[in-house]
């Protein structure tokens, strides 16, 4: 099918998924990118069209999903890119079961309020790089379908479970023995001074206020740190206290 009018149902469709009304009215959401949409191809999430234009230079597998041709013009104006490569996939939102995500091991992440797309993306990106089990999402965070959240997130969002979730989840977590932690410049802890191998949830707080629901976490840890700078970006306190979980969970196998 190749559409060459705006009007077209198909892409005035794929337009509304650039809200998060719109994403969530229709249970769908796209990403961007040949890389992208190769991870998208490779994961068990349902693929409703593929979007290509008679630029792209690259051959797409075929699938269980229409194929939608559509000229430079027409894919700009769904693109949320400012250059794009002109290929994306339409998705369904999967359906999670959230009791499925939680075992009585592991680590996990507790994205609490973070505003800011990029910073999600990198911490979802970060997880599947250290073999997070699950993020959690809580108070208000930037929609994980935000298109902005799915590019910093490099592919990241089809290998790791990230679930929008309420503070319930806390206590869930509690009851299957995983140990609430999160950081603090008053903290008495250094990060490397206690075992986060496994069995652990780490809370990851507003880049401005901080974590909120300090009075549902276990202990606090802080990061050494001996520059003058006040704090860090919470997706590099992120990559920290998974790169030490890692480095304690070598040591232990070893």
């Amino acid at each position: 099918m190749l559409i060459t009018r705006e009007d077209n149902d198909i892409i005035k469709k794929i337009k509304k998924l650039k809200d998060k009304k719109g994403r969530y009215e229709e249970g769908l959401f796209f990403v961007e990118g040949i890389n992208n949409v190769l991870e998208a191809l490779k994961s068990e999430f349902k693929i409703e069209y593929i979007v290509i234009t008679e630029s792209l230079n690259k051959d797409i597998p075929k699938g269980d999903f229409e194929i939608i041709h559509t000229t430079d013009k027409i894919f700009k104006k769904i693109s949320d890119t400012v250059t794009p490569q002109m290929v994306m996939a339409v998705i369904r939102m999967p359906k999670y079961e959230e009791n499925d995500y939680i075992d009585e091991k592991g680590v996990y992440l507790v994205a609490d309020n973070i505003q800011d797309p990029g910073n999600l993306g990198t911490i979802i990106r970060t997880g599947d790089a250290f073999g997070v089990s699950t993020i959690f999402t809580i108070n208000n965070c930037v929609d994980i379908y935000n298109p902005k959240v799915l590019r910093a997130s490099m592919g990241s969002i089809f290998h790791i479970p990230v679930l929008d979730t309420t503070l319930e989840i806390l206590s869930k977590l509690k009851k299957n023995n995983i140990k609430i932690f999160a950081t603090h410049l008053k903290a008495n802890k250094l990060v490397h001074e206690i075992d986060i191998a496994d069995k652990v949830a780490f809370v990851l707080g507003n880049e401005s206020k901080g974590v909120s629901v300090v009075d549902l976490v276990d202990d606090f840890v802080k990061i050494p740190m001996r520059g003058e700078a006040e704090s860090l970006n919470v997706s590099i306190a992120a990559s920290i206290f998974l790169y030490e979980s890692q480095r304690q969970r070598l040591i232990k196998n070893n």
